[in-house]
């Protein structure tokens, strides 16, 4: 039988990740969303639905009335708005703490349990998740002494180029594969 992990926010938050609501007040204090009336008013309606709302459903409807009217300013403002919000959780990941480094593991006693060789279980990680905490913290530290010999990323491949680095690790920025049909899985990289 296959172990198969499906993550979302509340696996993040567990390191100070942020939950929908948190991105949209982070979102509401960005100085190019207060400098757009407009824009603020996009975000508050799709918060308020009931289904299917979010900063995500904003940011499809200012897409969208970019592609139709051709005036990107309004998105690029939103862009830059979200690109900072993942930049700043980003970095709470990245950094170290008040009381030391930062931490992967399930508690913060002095007995570890690394949450990596918990992650090497499973045959396949799923996440909704949209900040950086797995790249950072798992594949860059994967226990490679487990069954798995490194991980991928199914339907993307890894980009050249080197988007950061810290110490002896590097982060490198993944791009779809020009034929997504024709991935096939590595028995020996975790997907």
């Amino acid at each position: 039988m296959k172990r198969l992990l499906l993550l979302g926010a509340g696996f993040t938050r567990n390191w100070g990740g942020w939950l929908g609501n948190e991105v949209f007040e982070y979102l509401l204090g960005d100085p190019e969303i207060i400098a757009d009336p407009d824009l603020r008013l996009k975000l508050w309606a799709e918060k308020n639905k009931v289904e299917g709302g979010g900063f995500e459903a904003a940011l499809d409807k200012v897409q969208r009335e970019a592609k139709a009217t051709g005036d990107t300013k309004q998105l690029n403002r939103f862009e830059r708005a979200v690109t900072r919000m993942f930049d700043a959780m980003d970095q709470a990941f990245s950094n170290a703490y008040p009381n030391g480094p930062f931490r992967f593991e399930f508690c913060a006693s002095n007995a570890k349990r690394p949450v990596a060789e918990f992650l090497t279980r499973f045959d396949a990680i799923f996440t909704l998740n949209q900040d950086l905490l797995l790249e950072r913290h798992y594949f860059e530290h994967m226990p490679y002494d487990s069954r798995w010999q490194g991980f991928q990323v199914p339907g993307m491949k890894v980009a050249s180029d080197v988007i950061g680095q810290q110490g002896d690790r590097v982060w490198r920025s993944y791009v779809p594969d020009e034929r997504p049909s024709k991935f096939e899985l590595n028995p020996t990289q975790q997907p």
